[in-house]
């Protein structure tokens, strides 16, 4: 999939979950209270696989896109995201896309009322051919910041970045608490870099829970790049001067090949103009 399919993966779930327009008044008054300060504070996301239909283009998306956007948006929606396959090493060859609410009652609750909704319904159905997103198969995570996502700066204006998701299993005797003191490890290293040479980077982190399927994953971390060319660069200068900090992470768990993306914000309550 390329990047305008993405648009539509974070839209569909926002679309089918709008509610009234007491509800949107709702959703308005919830934007201009969010603020960034999010860290430690634990989230329940959700992951939706994706595939672009036989009707798939530009136009199609864009009109689904409009039409989504006439529709508001769920009060208790924190967030979301698309991601395009950008390797075709990624585990996964469907694209996804990404939602954050309060806690997976809160989830639970926006769902129960896209499937009462009937305009949500036909709206769905009509799109159907531009994409199919598998609602069964949504992986739900908790999630949590360690540090500011906007340390390094805001997401790009475009609300493009690119992102890298790693799954870890912890070794025999590690746990999460290991891995936090791995990440003050981690946090100590970025306050030591210079400022005026950095761009946008933000990292998080996903344990996995009881109810989902991980095939053994304990948690995924997520790193958050301005571009795959800024991403390139931070790898490398971890690389020269980071042995320390990824001799703790490598002591704490085990982790496979990053799967990566091109991505872009769709919703973020402190800049609803990527809504």
């Amino acid at each position: 999939m390329n990047k305008i399919l993405t648009v539509g993966l974070a839209c569909l779930f926002v679309t089918a979950c709008s509610g009234n327009k007491e509800e949107t008044a709702v959703a308005a008054v919830v934007e201009q209270e969010m603020t960034w300060d999010v860290v430690g504070e634990v989230f329940y996301n959700e992951f939706i696989p994706c595939t672009a239909g036989p009707d798939f283009s530009a136009a199609t998306v864009d009109a689904m896109v409009t039409e989504w956007r006439a529709g508001g948006l769920a009060p208790d929606l924190l967030g979301a995201w698309g991601y395009a396959p950008a390797s075709d090493q990624n585990e996964f060859p469907n694209g996804w896309w990404e939602v954050s609410w309060p806690s997976k009652e809160a989830a639970d609750a926006v769902w129960a009322q896209w499937a009462e909704n009937e305009e949500a319904q036909a709206w769905s159905a009509k799109y159907q051919s531009v994409m199919a997103c598998d609602v069964p198969s949504k992986y739900g995570w908790d999630f949590k910041f360690y540090r500011a996502p906007d340390s390094f700066g805001p997401t790009p204006e475009s609300g493009e970045f690119a992102s890298a998701y790693i799954g870890c299993s912890f070794n025999e005797g590690k746990g999460f608490e290991d891995l936090e003191a791995s990440i003050d490890l981690y946090n100590a290293w970025l306050d030591g870099l210079d400022p005026e040479s950095t761009s946008f980077y933000a990292y998080g982190i996903y344990p996995a829970r009881a109810e989902t399927e991980t095939n053994g994953v304990d948690y995924f971390w997520g790193n958050f790049h301005e571009s795959f060319e800024t991403m390139k660069a931070g790898g490398e200068g971890f690389q020269a001067t980071g042995a320390e900090v990824q001799a703790a992470f490598d002591a704490t768990a085990t982790c496979v090949n990053p799967d990566v993306y091109d991505s872009k914000v769709f919703y973020d309550p402190t800049n609803p103009d990527f809504s």
